[in-house]
């Protein structure tokens, strides 16, 4: 399933790649997720012109009774690997889920994210990316489902974007 985010900002480009390369960003996601319990940062390095960020989301969610036996609330959460190039203000990302080992070869999610100034004191995010999970009955549902909770996880981080440019 095909991803495709874009948000515009009355935040300078300067401003806005400043918010995200922040340490405290998981903190503010948090803060506008309600279905997170947490967003937690794993690690963070600014090196040689690349942030290199792991996060982790850890939804607020109960397992329906039919699937507590092969599947728990740990399960649900997730590391996002983020990695920022300064120079093209460009970055690759991907999902890796917190589930068994030989599960993960059912689910892939990647893709690429860019700041794009428009002038002065504006600035679009464009997020893009392919979900894809190999679960045959449940794949389109749950590729819904999935979309649908990285689209909130977006949204939550333009928020929290704002928020930490304002402080700039």
């Amino acid at each position: 399933m095909q991803i495709s985010l874009s948000h515009e900002f009355d935040i300078s480009h300067d401003a806005l790649e400043l918010a995200l390369l922040s340490p405290d960003l998981a903190a503010r996601i948090a803060t506008h997720f309600q279905h997170m319990e947490a967003v937690n940062l794993k690690s963070h390095a600014v090196t040689a012109g690349r942030l290199e960020r792991v996060q982790v989301f850890q939804p607020n969610i109960t397992v329906p009774p039919f699937a507590r036996r092969v599947l728990t609330r740990e399960m649900c959460a997730w590391d996002e690997r983020f990695t920022y190039d300064l120079r093209r203000h460009r970055a690759e990302w991907t999902l890796e889920p917190h589930v068994k080992p030989e599960w993960r070869r059912l689910f892939r999610a990647t893709g690429s994210y860019e700041l794009v100034p428009l002038g002065e004191d504006r600035t679009r995010r464009i997020v893009e990316g392919v979900m894809l999970l190999n679960v045959p009955v449940i794949k389109a549902a749950a590729e819904r489902l999935l979309v649908a909770e990285l689209r909130r996880a977006f949204d939550a981080e333009a928020r929290a974007l704002r928020e930490l440019a304002e402080l700039v």
